[in-house]
């Protein structure tokens, strides 16, 4: 038997200045988006970089070593067609 997850949508009232609305509506606007569909996207993205800052990540020592010997090693050369990319100059520059 299957279970069905309800979602439960919860309204929330801010206030905001005339001059920074004309400026979410815009944004909303680029992207194809409602004011607040736009809105809400913007907030769970915030939450999600301020978990992800502050979220600690324990390892054990042996883990730690080889971490830490992971990001201390040279970088890898970049694959042929990226290296190539690289090598471009900018269309801008042309």
């Amino acid at each position: 038997m299957a279970t069905t997850i309800q979602k439960k949508e919860t309204p929330v009232s801010m206030r905001f200045r005339n001059d920074d609305l004309t400026i979410i509506d815009r944004g909303a606007e680029l992207v194809g988006l409602s004011r607040t569909e736009f809105m809400r996207r913007a907030a769970l993205h915030e939450a999600q970089a301020a978990i992800l800052n502050e979220t600690v990540i324990r390892l054990s020592p042996d883990a730690h070593e080889a971490f830490m010997q992971a990001i201390s090693a040279p970088a890898a050369p970049p694959p042929p067609k990226a290296a190539e990319r690289l090598r471009r100059s900018a269309p801008w520059d042309r």
